[in-house]
């Protein structure tokens, strides 16, 4: 049998850069382009500012989170179609201002809003639980007619000839699709630029990474032009940049979402061994998150999706009892810098205030974990990759030249095998750790989940590529991970000078910190990570219901 590729366009990438970029620009309607000065350090404000939406699409569009706009839709308090327009026009500011956007297909999108109305008004109910709510996706989402291009030049204008099953499934449901949101190359890079569409910049700050690989998603959705989206992590792809963008966002675990007819950048296949990257949703509200996929489980994914196991939405049993949370403060080698900490400290305060036992921990077996993960990354060396590149004469962006993963020697089935072993050894050893925490807890139960950060830093300068073990260790073990905001940079509080650094790694960490540079973080979101057993969802949002209550943040 021969290997199965993927379609590709043979004309230099420079040609199929214009003909793309001319092809985005063309699906803005003239009555939608705006005028602005790109140099304000935060753009948050433009869709308000700058005219175009009307006052009833800023009230659609910011004072709702997806959960609360779907049961206005329902009451019939808007229509499908008045919604769906508000989301477009303020996407293609966002568009505009932030350059989020690859795929955009509103003429669609508002055929089927009006389709949805006429349902709506024939029968006197939604078509189902998503109805008439705009969602956005990633560029590696297929949908059928359109492009994926992924940030790689030979696949534009190879359209798709089928949706992704996650596409289906919240059709199904009666959500609409719009527009697709800008990756970096390869996917496998902190921040999004490729030399497709180039580099989507972060509304609240100019000089900040939007990071990725989904950050045109999580750009789109905290300047509001969208409320919840699909992306995909494999190493923090959707919890890094919601993390960037104060927002939230969760990664499951494997066979949790349909993952099926996806786009990625390793050959057709690959995608479904070793470190497996999963659909996840991004949203305004972790609750959204959590609606998002108790409906696509109760659509039964598994009946349509290989790759899906038998995981019905289970409401876990009521707890009765405090928490018993792990504090993991410190990822093995690089120290968190004064913001992250002090956010840490505030919320686990506040946590035993309220009566929670809280275990310290520590991220266990962290450089094997690494190790580990990056071996599975660079199984082939980026031959792949840099097979596709070659059809166009493409460079590597900057980005994956500077990042140090690819090019490397590829290694064979033996090898590959080898780190599976590797990895089975570390996913039981975890198992065994999160078990003996039992006797550490007042409850002598197992830790309900554990609490860390996402990264050591805040969200940093855009092209200044560090590492984290906080983020893809989780995906190696297969570990669900919830991202949400709970406090901001404050120079009253945080500015604080950093004892002598660890390593090399460290040094460089410390370097977005020093004088003269951290003030220019002031107001800057700062989130933390909420991890759980592997495809224990439920049971993580059960435990993330209760930090809320603490924290006050119901949604």
């Amino acid at each position: 049998m021969k290997p199965v590729t993927f379609p590709v366009t043979a004309k230099p990438w420079q040609e199929v850069r214009d003909a793309k970029l001319a092809e985005r620009e063309s699906k803005i309607p003239d009555a939608w382009r705006i005028r602005f000065d790109p140099e304000p350090v935060n753009l948050l404000s433009l869709a308000k500012d700058c005219g175009l939406l009307t006052p009833r699409e800023l009230e659609i569009t910011e004072n709702y989170d997806a959960t609360s706009l779907l049961a206005e839709i329902a009451k019939g308090s808007y229509t499908s179609q008045e919604v769906t327009i508000a989301f477009c026009k303020r996407s293609a500011i966002a568009q505009q201002a932030l350059n989020c956007l690859t795929e955009i297909f509103y003429d669609e999108a508002i055929e089927r809003a009006k389709w949805l109305d006429e349902q709506f008004e024939k029968t006197g109910t939604t078509v189902g639980p998503l109805h008439g709510l705009p969602i956005c996706l990633k560029d590696s989402v297929n949908v059928a007619g359109y492009d994926s291009v992924v940030g790689i030049a030979a696949y534009g204008f190879q359209p798709e000839k089928e949706n992704s099953v996650i596409v289906d499934l919240m059709l199904k449901l009666g959500a609409v699709m719009y527009v697709k949101t800008n990756v970096p190359q390869s996917m496998m890079v902190p921040d999004t630029d490729n030399n497709v569409f180039g580099t989507t910049r972060n509304p609240i700050h100019k000089e900040i990474t939007a990071s990725g690989s989904s950050g045109g998603l999580a750009a789109l959705i905290k300047f509001r032009g969208s409320l919840l989206g699909i992306g995909t992590d494999v190493g923090g792809s959707i919890r890094v940049p919601a993390y960037s963008h104060g927002i939230y966002s969760i990664k499951p675990s494997s066979g949790r979402l349909p993952y099926h007819n996806m786009k990625g950048y390793l050959e057709p296949g690959a995608e479904t061994v070793g470190v497996l990257c999963v659909n996840a949703p991004m949203a305004v509200s972790y609750r959204d998150c959590e609606m998002l996929m108790r409906l696509v489980a109760g659509t039964e994914p598994w009946l349509y999706d290989p790759s899906c196991q038998y995981l019905p939405w289970i409401e876990p049993k009521p707890l009765n009892r405090p928490l018993s949370v792990g504090i993991i403060r410190f990822d093995g080698e690089v120290q968190t810098l004064p913001p992250i900490a002090r956010a840490l400290n505030e919320v686990c305060d506040k946590l035993k205030e309220a009566g929670h036992d809280l275990i310290e921990l520590e991220l266990y077996r962290f450089q094997d974990i690494s190790d580990n993960a990056v071996d599975f990354f660079t199984v082939d060396g980026g031959m792949f990759l840099k097979s596709q590149l070659d059809i166009t004469g493409e460079p590597w962006s900057t980005a994956v030249a500077n990042g140090g993963m690819y090019p490397c020697e590829k290694k064979g089935i033996s090898d590959f095998h080898a780190y599976s072993s590797v990895r089975a050894e570390l996913q039981r050893a975890w198992l065994k750790y999160w078990q003996d925490t039992a006797n550490k807890t007042k409850s002598g139960l197992p830790v309900d989940a554990l609490l860390l950060p996402i990264q050591s830093f805040p969200a940093r300068p855009d092209g200044f590529l560090i590492r984290s073990h906080f983020s893809r260790t989780w995906n190696l073990l297969d570990y669900p991970g919830i991202i949400f905001p709970v406090a901001t940079v404050d120079m009253g509080k945080d500015d604080i000078d950093m004892p002598p650094p660890l390593n090399d790694m460290d040094a460089k960490v410390q370097s977005t910190w020093t004088k003269g540079v951290r003030e220019r973080l002031q107001g800057f979101p700062i989130g933390l990570q909420l991890v759980g057993q592997r495809q224990m969802e439920p049971k993580l949002f059960q435990t993330m219901d209760e930090i809320a209550k603490v924290l006050g943040n119901v949604h």
